[in-house]
């Protein structure tokens, strides 16, 4: 009998130490991963935080591209805030276009101004190298132009209508296409393996010439479904810059949701340009100097206008898009306007 109760003593004896390791083991192994969350954190924020400097710098070298060097880390990018990991930043006012996910060691910046006229802002882009971009042609479209006009290290081709066909997958982990008739748009029967919302494509629209952007236009959004292509939305580009901004940005709402920021902006510089012209026309009553301001004032007021309203209904239509290029070209982007008017009779120009 003692020797059977010593057994069970000795039984008992083991099943304790083994649930005791175990819960040992197992408050360990927390810390450990604890350690690990915090240090990733920390990662995350440092990267996040000289993240932030990059593009303040990118976004004040225009018409320059940069390749930087990135730890191997994910970058998730929304309109109004990037991630690193689980840590947001604000990108706050600034105007970036970028793609949904940047995931390589290397990041593509390349920044322009938009002037309506006079400076609103500089238009950042960013993308991957691993990101391919389809350029795809026709004899009487812009493809050339505007492949020509993409910063060389941006992954881009150029391939024409009749050889479409003949696409390679290159096994890239998004890839844009670039059309300029919606239908040019065919069956995808390339990247089929492709999850759709990693393949999109834009339809730039309005062009007559295949030497010559036009200022505004119409853009259509696609996105892979199966086979087919899928409309997401249409929108409006002002100026060259926006176009650029419709390649760059991961989807319609994303590029809707970064013109709203432009047009705020662009109401708010109007606004300053218009209470200075106000004065001027006031202080040079009488003089020739005056017409020339009185034209400026009611093309600020336009564009004060219509850029407000594009801050809530954005996208509008093509129509109001060619109307504030038209008020910017009377204030200041070609011969006989308000600002050239003011320095042919030596008063102060409108910007």
């Amino acid at each position: 009998m003692l020797k059977k109760k010593a057994m069970i003593e000795v039984h008992f004896n083991w099943i304790f130490i083994l649930i005791a390791g175990a819960v040992i083991f197992v408050f360990f192994i927390n810390i450990v991963n604890k350690q690990r969350e915090f240090s990733d954190i920390r990662t995350s924020g440092t990267i996040a935080t000289n993240l932030e400097s990059i593009l303040t710098g990118a976004q004040i070298s225009t018409d320059t591209v940069n390749i930087i060097d990135l730890p191997k880390v994910n970058i998730g990018f929304e309109c109004e805030r990037y991630f690193i990991g689980p840590t947001p930043k604000q990108t706050k006012s600034n105007v970036i276009f970028a793609p949904n996910l940047l995931k390589g060691t290397q990041m593509i910046s390349w920044a322009l101004d938009w002037n309506m006229p006079y400076r609103i802002t500089n238009f950042l882009y960013l993308t991957d190298p691993e990101l391919r971009y389809i350029i795809v042609n026709k004899a009487d479209r812009p493809g050339q132009l505007l492949f020509d006009e993409l910063p060389e290290e941006v992954n881009k081709e150029l391939i024409e209508l009749g050889n479409i066909g003949n696409f390679i997958d290159k096994n890239n982990f998004k890839v844009k296409f670039i059309f300029f008739d919606s239908n040019d748009a065919g069956p995808l029967t390339k990247l089929t393996y492709m999850k759709d919302e990693d393949v999109t494509a834009i339809v730039i629209k309005d062009f007559t010439s295949s030497t010559i952007i036009p200022p505004t236009g119409t853009i259509e959004f696609y996105q892979k479904n199966g086979l087919v292509w899928q409309l997401t939305g249409t929108s409006y580009y002002l100026k060259k810059e926006s176009m650029i901004g419709a390649i760059f940005a991961e989807d319609w709402d994303t590029f809707n949701c970064v013109m709203k920021k432009a047009f705020k902006k662009l109401n708010l510089v109007s606004k300053v340009y218009l209470e200075r012209s106000e004065t001027l026309e006031t202080a040079y009553a009488g003089t020739n100097c005056a017409p020339p301001y009185s034209t400026a004032i009611i093309n600020l007021e336009n564009l004060r206008d219509s850029s407000e309203k594009q801050t809530g209904e954005f996208p509008t239509s093509s129509i109001t898009m060619g109307a504030m290029q038209d008020y910017a070209t009377n204030i200041g982007s070609s011969s006989g306007n308000a600002n050239n008017l003011a320095q042919l009779y030596s008063c102060a120009l409108i910007y």
